[in-house]
Parts: C-alpha cells; structure tokens; sequence
C-alpha cells in the first residue's frame, strides 16, 4: 500500500519524543508500504536530516511555519473555539498544498501523527489512522495544576478545548493508537472506544550497557527536552527539592541535566557548582552513561517516557514518579524504584547510591525488563496491523 503520513515536526533530529517515535514508526513500517511523508516544521531542516528519512521515504515534502503566521494563528485560535496546540501548527495555505500532495499521491490510506495535524486530513475519503499518542488534554490538565495561580484558567481552558478535538478527531478516523492503556482511559468517553495501543519500543543494540565511552562521574542524572514544561518542573524539583536533602549525607553529589533547549530556568540551576546543565549532546548515551543514578520527578505530562526506558536498557536504576511507571508497568523495587515525595526521591537515590548489591539487581532487572517488554518491531507489526484494517473496514 501507499501510505501518506502527517506529522507536525519534521522526525529528525531524535531530541523530541514525538520524533523519535515517528523516526522508528518510518523506518519499520516502510518494510511494508511505500511512505510519502509530509512534515511540518518551524526548525530549520538541513540536508542531514533529510538523508536520515530518504532510505524510508518514497516522497518527502516538507511545510516550514513562517513565526509571523504562528502568532496570528494563535490569536485567531481564540475565536475560532480551536485548542492552541492546532492554531499552532494549522495554516489555510499549507492545507491546500497537502491537498494537493493528497490529489498526486493518491494514497491507500493516511497516519496522522498527534490532534496537531487532524484538520489536515477534514474532507479526505479514504482509510485514516490517527495517533493521539498522548492524552493532551489531560496533561494540560495537569499543567494548571502546577502552575500559578494566575496562569491556571488559561490552562483549563486549553485543556477543555483539546478534549473537544480529540472528541471531535475521533469521528474522522477509522483507527486509532494512543501510546498507553493510561492514556486510552484519560480520553474522552467517545474517544476511547476503539482506540488501540500502540507503545514505543527502544533499540536495545544502541542503548545498550556495552557503551562505554566514559565512566559514571555523576551521582544523579535526568536527560529529557529541558525546555518542555513537565521537564523543566522535574529539573526544578531535582535540584531543588531533592538534592538539598541528599547533600545533608553526601555533600559531594552531582548532578547533571542534559538535553535539548534548556530554558533559562533549567540553565539556571547550573549556578551550583555540584549542577551540570549540558543541553543537547549528540549521541545522548554519553549522558546515561555518566550517572550512577537516573531520576525523574515528573508529576506532569502524559505518554509514556522513553528516557525512562532508554536509561533502564543501559544499565542506569531508575527512580520515578508512579504517574511515569502507570505507563510502563515495572516492578517496584525490583525493576525500578518509585516516589511521589521530595524526602522519597531522595531516599532513593542515597538508597541506590549506597546499597551495591540493590543498585546492581535494579540495573539487571531493567534491562531484562526493557528487552522483554518493549521493541519496535512489535510495534510496528501492530502498526501494519491496524493500517490493514482500517482499509479493510473502509472498504
């Protein structure tokens, strides 16, 4: 079949989970199917990044936001009972050249990855899959919860207004995957019906406990895009919250925070000398690798967290929020260790750092638990699945 994927980020490079989620849908799922690819972006796509996608890609065209269209997008948002996570990304002018990519193509059947990119595919007759992969609505949910007082109606009302198109997205598409059974029942009542899990998977050949460029030199590490809010909060709540109470018994500890886009408020935290803020790096192992300990006080967000299951597979014990773990399912204590508490957080980390035999069991245990539980080859053969079905239940 000829499949017309949507997304709303160009899927690569892999700093994103988004991208790297789509990167590896691609990649396997054009064993099967011929792909044309279709990618928003508002970064610059250099000719690396296209090579990356060419060898699963039949076509790829490419649609760059102009900044300028972005804000009056979102003001328009405003009156037009649209969520901004849309207004964001949907342009008049760029729906009519998909169309157009649409009408050439003439595609088997279309995957349309997040609610960003439904109104994409309004007016299209044929087989559609749509991957809500997370539950934005209820992560916005969330996100009024942590947030000031004063920020919180903006967010409710975001939040009201992404559980309407994701009710809305669910009356367009013959099929549809979300990336977690937590998430499925976060949606709305009609949206949950017939939505099928689809979990990512990690490539256990490159995050593997083999790598070994450096040795640990970090006593606590936490690798995420740290200009995304749920990221920049767990940052935060790390150094701040955290680390205080582990320094009480070791004054030593390090810390470092790595990842793309850090913001102003994660960079920050670097002032204390025992706090690295690396930002992006390259090959993001290299940050793994030089924890003793990974920790992720996330209390926000949806979806499921591969750094999580990437740090798990190199060997590194994880130590996480039971909001995180719901969507991953690994065994408290054995597999993984769990906390919803500053002074919990901590105890764990000096728990892992100080008991060798604890931290060695939970670092084997991971990554049995990862290679067991979590490939993308899986994921892509229920990928091929539903898109098979949906086209037979079109028909």
């Amino acid at each position: 079949m000829k499949l017309m994927i949507l997304t709303s980020r160009f899927p690569y490079p892999l700093e994103k989970g988004d991208k790297l989620r789509m990167y590896h849908l691609i990649k396997g799922i054009s064993r099967y199917h011929e792909v044309v690819l279709c990618a928003l972006t508002d970064q610059q796509v250099t000719g690396d990044h296209l090579e990356a996608l060419k060898p699963f890609c039949k076509n790829i065209h490419v649609f760059p936001l102009r900044r300028a269209d972005i804000i009056l997008n979102l003001i328009r948002s405003v009156f037009q009972r649209q969520p901004f996570q849309t207004g964001y990304f949907f342009r008049k002018k760029i729906k009519k050249e998909i169309n157009q990519v649409f009408e050439n193509e003439s595609p088997d059947v279309v995957f349309c990855q997040l609610i960003r990119m439904y109104r994409y595919t309004e007016g299209w007759k044929i087989p559609m899959l749509l991957d809500y992969m997370d539950c934005f609505s209820i992560g916005m949910h969330r996100r009024a919860d942590q947030s000031p007082p004063w920020f919180r109606p903006f967010f409710r009302w975001e939040a009201r207004r992404l559980a309407r198109a994701e009710a809305i997205a669910a009356h367009m598409f013959s099929a549809r995957t979300i990336i977690s059974e937590q998430d499925r029942l976060l949606l709305p009542k009609t949206a949950q019906a017939d939505t099928d899990i689809l979990p990512n998977g990690i490539d256990t050949g490159f995050f593997s406990r083999n790598y070994q460029e450096t040795s640990a030199d970090c006593e606590v590490v936490f690798v995420g895009n740290l200009g995304y809010f749920p990221n920049v909060a767990a940052a935060r709540f790390l150094v701040q919250k955290v680390m205080p109470q582990v320094w009480k018994q070791n004054p030593g500890a390090r810390v470092l925070l790595a990842g793309a886009r850090p913001s102003g408020e994660v960079m920050a935290l670097g002032s204390d000398p025992r706090v690295s803020v690396s930002g992006w790096v390259d090959d993001i192992r290299s940050a793994y690798i030089r924890g003793k300990v990974f920790a992720a006080p996330l209390f926000s967000g949806s979806g499921q967290q591969n750094k999580i299951l990437e740090a798990m597979a190199m060997g590194l014990p994880c130590i996480t929020t039971p909001l995180v773990n719901n969507a991953i399912g690994a065994a408290q204590n054995t597999e993984i260790l769990l906390a919803d508490t500053a002074e919990g957080f901590a105890a764990g980390i000096l728990k892992l750092i100080g008991d060798k035999q604890l931290h060695q069991s939970v670092s084997e245990n991971g990554v049995s638990f990862v290679r067991d539980r979590f490939s993308w080859e899986t994921s892509v053969e229920k990928l091929d699945e539903l898109l098979k079905q949906s086209c037979h239940a079109f028909i």
